[in-house]
């Protein structure tokens, strides 16, 4: 972009300002070697103006550079949104009386239009104010004419679909967005659309794929158990969201993994699958990725679902073909947990200890997650001095650490109380492990709960 302006600056159309040029070269040279921005006494002997330095005239010239970047970066935008580059041009071309100029473009624009595959609310919108910059071409006594002679070749009928495909989209996108924003902020707020989506035909869903998606979106808001439109509009979006902009294909995506998810908090079992098969195909695409990176949270919660449901070598292969699309600093522990993690599903109580003491400690939240594993895996090889020890040193350092979040903290404390009190537990006391048992169950929001109750099933079941 920074070559590209500079061309731009250069150009006597667009500047004949010099202090502007120089101006430029001396920012872009600052940006390329990365050192620290000239000062502004700097600049102004640079740029050679004239006297002594005034804060004024110095702000003026820096205004002046803003206002050409800004013209810069809308002729980007307008070179990349070819109907619209279209309509402009059309719409030029009438008011300076171009006529020779108008049947070449139309014939040029027109091929355009009928090979672009977006799909989008925009191209209608585009779509409409090029057939309305069409007509205007006509005088008023030409159109007259022709809607009497020729009425069938008059695009009035597409003019007036295109305006309401983008209308209905964008009302739905609109009333989406709000839903999302009042359950996320907990704002009392709402939109009421009903009219809108009552208005829409069945004829218009069939003839625009981008209606029908957004639709079913809408709807998914309010139907929670509707799974059988979550699926059509799954279908649909493999079928079509790469003709829609990279904005709203992640749009698209959103709405299909806010579902999953909702109901893969609700532990709907087919869900926890289609948890994955969204999240591989998310990455496939890159859908989930924001400028090429995937969140360590997201890599951390696939693994997780994915063991919940025993798919085990599906996980595996994901950690290891995936772990290069994290941020480098956050690939070796994201690495190393998630491989521990995994032998411990696998009861591989050997490999889970080799991989957690290749984990830095110094995150606190892989290292207040790692204790809990090495104290699980402890209590599995029988190691009980050495787990008693763990769960004091543990409990002590949650105590006097401030950094972390009261919940998190409450979360992993009970998680090592309960396991002392289990180790502490005498052998053949079916009562008190009962005991301990109703109490486990009813905590909340405790970390291995799972785990502890099946221990606590072992003790009651030997003999």
């Amino acid at each position: 972009m920074l070559n590209r302006f500079h061309k731009f600056m250069n150009s006597p159309y667009f500047n004949v300002n010099s202090k502007l040029i120089q101006l430029i070269d001396i920012l872009i040279n600052d940006i390329k070697s990365k050192k620290a921005v000239t000062s502004k006494q700097e600049i102004w002997i640079k740029t050679k103006m004239e006297g002594p330095y005034k804060d004024v005239k110095f702000r003026k010239l820096c205004n002046d550079l803003l206002e050409r970047f800004e013209k810069f970066l809308v002729i980007e935008e307008m070179e990349k949104d070819k109907p619209l580059k279209a309509n402009l041009l059309i719409r030029s071309l009438k008011e300076n009386k171009f006529s020779e100029l108008i049947d070449k473009h139309i014939t040029k624009t027109s091929l355009e239009f009928s090979r672009n595959i977006d799909i989008s609310s925009e191209i209608h919108l585009h779509k409409y104010n090029y057939e309305k910059n069409l007509q205007n071409l006509k005088s008023k006594f030409e159109k007259k004419e022709d809607i009497k002679t020729n009425l069938k070749k008059e695009s009035f009928e597409s003019m007036s679909f295109n305006l309401d495909t983008y209308y209905f989209i964008e009302k739905i996108r609109h009333a989406s967005d709000i839903s999302t924003w009042t359950k996320q902020y907990k704002i009392e707020f709402d939109i009421d659309i009903t009219n809108i989506i009552n208005q829409i035909s069945q004829d218009q869903l069939n003839t625009s794929p981008a209606l029908k998606i957004y639709y079913f979106i809408y709807q998914l808001l309010y139907s929670e158990e509707d799974s059988e439109k979550y699926f059509l509009l799954k279908e649909m979006a493999k079928k079509e969201i790469y003709k829609f902009p990279k904005i709203e294909q992640s749009e698209i995506f959103d709405a299909l993994f806010s579902y999953c998810i909702r109901h893969v908090n609700k532990n709907n079992t087919p869900f926890l699958h289609e948890y994955l098969d969204l999240n591989d195909w998310g990455i496939n695409e890159e859908l989930t990725l924001k400028n090429g990176i995937l969140s360590p949270t997201s890599f951390r919660n696939y693994v997780v679902i994915g063991l919940r449901v025993g798919e085990f070598d599906r996980v595996e292969n994901y950690i290891n073909k995936n772990i290069i699309l994290l941020e480098h600093k956050r690939r070796d522990n994201a690495l190393n947990f998630n491989l521990a993690r995994l032998a411990w599903y696998k009861k591989d109580f050997q490999t889970t200890l080799s991989y957690l003491q290749k984990v830095n400690y110094d995150d606190i939240w892989y290292n207040v997650n790692s204790k809990n594993y090495l104290m699980a895996v402890y209590y599995d090889l029988e190691e009980f001095d050495v787990l008693e020890s763990t769960i004091d040193s543990f409990l002590a350092f949650l105590r006097r650490e401030k950094s972390i979040n009261e919940n998190f903290k409450k979360a992993h404390m009970d998680f090592a109380r309960y396991l002392k009190m289990l180790l502490k537990l005498p052998i053949g006391n079916k009562s008190k492990a009962l005991s301990l048992k109703e109490k486990i169950n009813s905590e909340k929001n405790m970390i291995n709960k799972t785990w502890l109750l099946e221990k606590i099933d072992e003790l009651l079941t030997k003999k």
